[in-house]
Protein backbone atom coordinates (compact mmCIF):
# COMPACT_ATOMS: atom_id res chain seq x y z
CA UNK A 1 0.00 0.00 0.00
CA UNK A 2 1.47 3.29 -1.07
CA UNK A 3 0.08 6.89 -0.80
CA UNK A 4 0.84 10.35 -1.92
CA UNK A 5 2.06 13.23 0.13
CA UNK A 6 2.59 16.98 -0.22
CA UNK A 7 1.21 17.23 -3.43
CA UNK A 8 2.67 14.33 -5.16
CA UNK A 9 5.83 14.60 -4.42
CA UNK A 10 6.09 12.53 -1.94
CA UNK A 11 5.05 8.82 -1.57
CA UNK A 12 4.59 6.49 1.76
CA UNK A 13 4.74 3.07 0.96
CA UNK A 14 3.53 1.32 4.07
CA UNK A 15 5.26 -2.03 4.17
CA UNK A 16 3.39 -5.50 5.09
CA UNK A 17 5.88 -6.48 7.79
CA UNK A 18 6.30 -4.34 11.30
CA UNK A 19 3.95 -1.59 9.13
CA UNK A 20 7.16 0.52 8.31
CA UNK A 21 7.05 3.57 6.48
CA UNK A 22 9.19 3.92 3.23
CA UNK A 23 9.26 7.14 1.64
CA UNK A 24 10.23 8.41 -1.88
CA UNK A 25 10.88 12.22 -2.22
CA UNK A 26 11.24 13.27 -6.22
CA UNK A 27 13.07 16.22 -6.96
CA UNK A 28 12.00 19.87 -7.00
CA UNK A 29 10.39 19.97 -11.16
CA UNK A 30 11.46 23.52 -11.43
CA UNK A 31 15.35 22.48 -10.68
CA UNK A 32 14.94 20.06 -13.27
CA UNK A 33 14.88 16.95 -10.79
CA UNK A 34 11.34 15.88 -11.34
CA UNK A 35 12.41 12.65 -12.87
CA UNK A 36 14.30 11.62 -10.25
CA UNK A 37 13.93 10.43 -6.66
CA UNK A 38 15.35 8.96 -3.34
CA UNK A 39 14.23 6.39 -1.13
CA UNK A 40 13.90 6.87 2.70
CA UNK A 41 14.33 3.84 4.78
CA UNK A 42 13.35 0.76 2.05
CA UNK A 43 12.10 -1.89 3.76
CA UNK A 44 10.63 -5.24 3.24
CA UNK A 45 7.78 -4.81 1.19
CA UNK A 46 9.51 -5.74 -2.45
CA UNK A 47 6.41 -5.21 -4.33
CA UNK A 48 4.85 -1.97 -3.11
CA UNK A 49 7.98 -0.14 -3.24
CA UNK A 50 8.52 -1.54 -6.60
CA UNK A 51 4.63 -0.26 -7.34
CA UNK A 52 5.33 2.97 -6.27
CA UNK A 53 8.49 3.61 -8.49
CA UNK A 54 6.51 2.24 -11.30
CA UNK A 55 3.68 4.36 -10.92
CA UNK A 56 5.69 7.41 -10.08
CA UNK A 57 7.93 6.88 -12.69
CA UNK A 58 10.63 8.45 -11.09
CA UNK A 59 14.15 7.21 -11.33
CA UNK A 60 15.57 6.10 -7.52
CA UNK A 61 19.25 8.04 -7.71
CA UNK A 62 19.99 7.26 -3.67
CA UNK A 63 19.06 5.44 -0.74
CA UNK A 64 19.28 7.25 2.74
CA UNK A 65 18.61 5.14 5.69
CA UNK A 66 18.01 6.25 9.25
CA UNK A 67 19.20 3.90 11.04
CA UNK A 68 20.35 0.02 10.56
CA UNK A 69 17.55 -1.74 11.66
CA UNK A 70 16.30 -4.57 8.94
CA UNK A 71 12.64 -3.21 7.99
CA UNK A 72 14.60 0.09 7.39
CA UNK A 73 17.34 -1.21 5.12
CA UNK A 74 15.82 -4.62 4.17
CA UNK A 75 15.35 -3.44 0.37
CA UNK A 76 18.28 -1.47 -0.07
CA UNK A 77 19.97 -4.38 -1.88
CA UNK A 78 17.73 -5.02 -4.49
CA UNK A 79 17.58 -1.19 -4.82
CA UNK A 80 21.29 -0.77 -5.80
CA UNK A 81 21.54 -3.67 -7.10
CA UNK A 82 18.46 -2.71 -9.77
CA UNK A 83 19.42 0.96 -10.12
CA UNK A 84 23.16 1.11 -9.16
CA UNK A 85 22.57 3.58 -6.92
CA UNK A 86 24.16 4.85 -3.29
CA UNK A 87 23.19 3.89 0.15
CA UNK A 88 23.53 6.20 2.46
CA UNK A 89 23.70 4.88 6.77
CA UNK A 90 25.49 6.04 9.55
CA UNK A 91 29.04 4.69 10.62
CA UNK A 92 27.77 3.92 14.03
CA UNK A 93 24.55 1.56 12.68
CA UNK A 94 26.92 -0.80 10.30
CA UNK A 95 26.98 -3.04 13.15
CA UNK A 96 22.76 -2.64 13.51
CA UNK A 97 22.18 -3.48 10.16
CA UNK A 98 24.73 -6.67 10.10
CA UNK A 99 22.55 -7.83 12.66
CA UNK A 100 19.76 -7.67 10.39
CA UNK A 101 18.66 -11.81 9.81
CA UNK A 102 19.69 -11.95 13.44
CA UNK A 103 16.92 -10.18 14.36
CA UNK A 104 14.08 -11.33 11.86
CA UNK A 105 14.73 -14.68 12.59
CA UNK A 106 14.45 -13.21 16.38
CA UNK A 107 10.93 -11.62 14.84
CA UNK A 108 9.80 -15.26 13.80
CA UNK A 109 10.01 -13.70 10.27
CA UNK A 110 10.36 -16.37 7.46
CA UNK A 111 12.88 -14.11 5.03
CA UNK A 112 16.10 -13.08 4.50
CA UNK A 113 18.23 -10.31 2.99
CA UNK A 114 20.82 -9.40 2.00
CA UNK A 115 22.86 -5.73 2.68
CA UNK A 116 24.18 -3.17 0.15
CA UNK A 117 27.51 -2.32 -0.44
CA UNK A 118 26.93 1.09 2.20
CA UNK A 119 28.49 4.97 1.60
CA UNK A 120 28.79 5.54 5.29
CA UNK A 121 28.21 8.71 6.68
CA UNK A 122 30.64 9.59 9.80
CA UNK A 123 29.34 10.58 13.04
CA UNK A 124 28.16 14.50 13.31
CA UNK A 125 26.58 16.41 11.15
CA UNK A 126 26.29 15.64 7.08
CA UNK A 127 24.74 16.39 3.59
CA UNK A 128 23.98 15.53 0.44
CA UNK A 129 23.43 17.00 -2.86
CA UNK A 130 21.15 14.80 -4.34
CA UNK A 131 17.81 15.76 -6.57
CA UNK A 132 18.67 19.51 -6.34
CA UNK A 133 17.71 19.07 -2.91
CA UNK A 134 19.84 19.40 0.24
CA UNK A 135 19.96 16.39 2.59
CA UNK A 136 20.80 16.68 6.34
CA UNK A 137 21.75 14.40 8.54
CA UNK A 138 21.36 14.86 12.30
CA UNK A 139 22.56 12.50 14.37
CA UNK A 140 19.92 11.23 17.03
CA UNK A 141 21.81 8.66 18.82
CA UNK A 142 19.41 6.20 21.18
CA UNK A 143 17.07 4.02 19.25
CA UNK A 144 20.27 2.58 17.98
CA UNK A 145 23.77 3.96 18.36
CA UNK A 146 23.89 5.56 14.44
CA UNK A 147 20.43 6.75 14.65
CA UNK A 148 19.60 9.81 12.37
CA UNK A 149 17.20 12.10 11.53
CA UNK A 150 17.06 13.31 7.76
CA UNK A 151 16.09 16.64 7.09
CA UNK A 152 15.30 18.34 3.84
CA UNK A 153 12.96 21.44 2.71
CA UNK A 154 11.41 21.61 5.92
CA UNK A 155 10.68 17.83 6.20
CA UNK A 156 12.20 15.53 8.92
CA UNK A 157 12.76 11.75 8.44
CA UNK A 158 12.86 11.06 11.93
CA UNK A 159 13.40 7.11 11.64
CA UNK A 160 12.26 5.32 14.60
CA UNK A 161 13.70 8.04 16.97
CA UNK A 162 10.84 10.02 16.86
CA UNK A 163 6.92 9.24 16.56
CA UNK A 164 3.89 11.55 15.84
CA UNK A 165 1.43 10.15 18.62
CA UNK A 166 3.64 7.44 21.04
CA UNK A 167 7.18 6.73 21.65
CA UNK A 168 9.68 4.26 19.95
CA UNK A 169 10.83 2.66 23.25
CA UNK A 170 11.63 -0.98 22.62
CA UNK A 171 13.99 -3.64 24.11
CA UNK A 172 16.17 -3.82 21.34
CA UNK A 173 19.79 -4.39 21.66
CA UNK A 174 21.57 -0.94 21.03
CA UNK A 175 18.79 1.05 22.53
CA UNK A 176 19.50 3.42 25.11
CA UNK A 177 16.50 5.49 26.89
CA UNK A 178 18.70 7.44 28.65
CA UNK A 179 20.19 8.48 25.31
CA UNK A 180 17.44 8.74 23.01
CA UNK A 181 15.80 11.26 25.75
CA UNK A 182 19.52 13.58 25.70
CA UNK A 183 18.76 13.47 21.67
CA UNK A 184 15.60 14.64 21.42
CA UNK A 185 16.13 16.95 24.41
CA UNK A 186 18.56 18.89 21.97
CA UNK A 187 16.25 18.20 18.80
CA UNK A 188 13.73 20.12 20.41
CA UNK A 189 16.03 23.19 21.45
CA UNK A 190 16.47 24.14 17.88
CA UNK A 191 14.48 22.77 15.24
CA UNK A 192 11.27 24.68 14.09
CA UNK A 193 7.72 24.29 14.98
CA UNK A 194 6.71 23.65 11.54
CA UNK A 195 8.81 21.01 10.56
CA UNK A 196 7.12 17.96 9.40
CA UNK A 197 8.18 14.80 10.73
CA UNK A 198 7.95 11.77 8.62
CA UNK A 199 8.29 8.63 11.06
CA UNK A 200 9.29 5.40 10.32
CA UNK A 201 6.25 4.49 11.83
CA UNK A 202 2.94 5.48 12.02
CA UNK A 203 1.69 8.88 10.71
CA UNK A 204 3.01 12.72 10.39
CA UNK A 205 2.67 15.45 12.26
CA UNK A 206 4.53 18.75 12.53
CA UNK A 207 6.85 19.70 16.22
CA UNK A 208 4.25 21.90 17.08
CA UNK A 209 1.60 19.29 16.76
CA UNK A 210 3.93 16.72 18.36
CA UNK A 211 4.56 19.30 21.31
CA UNK A 212 0.67 19.92 21.96
CA UNK A 213 -0.41 16.51 21.62
CA UNK A 214 1.81 13.56 21.84
CA UNK A 215 1.57 12.90 25.71
CA UNK A 216 3.71 9.44 26.10
CA UNK A 217 6.71 11.57 24.53
CA UNK A 218 6.04 14.44 27.06
CA UNK A 219 6.23 12.06 29.82
CA UNK A 220 8.96 10.50 28.32
CA UNK A 221 11.02 13.65 28.12
CA UNK A 222 10.11 15.00 31.68
CA UNK A 223 11.52 11.69 33.10
CA UNK A 224 14.62 12.97 35.62
CA UNK A 225 17.88 12.41 34.48
CA UNK A 226 19.53 9.02 35.70
CA UNK A 227 21.75 9.34 38.71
Amino acid sequence: MFESLLGGTLLRVTNTDLHSNTYLLAGPSDAGQGGACVVIDPGLDRACIEAAIVTSGWRPVAVLCTHGHFDHVGGTAWLQQTYGLPVYLSAADLKQAKLSNFMMAAFKLKNRIALPEFSLIDDGDAALELIGRQFSFHPLPGHTPGSAAILVDGLMFSGDSLYARRTALSKLPGEDHDQLRRSLRGLFAWIAPDVLVLPGHGGTATIHQIHAHNEELRAFMSAPHPA
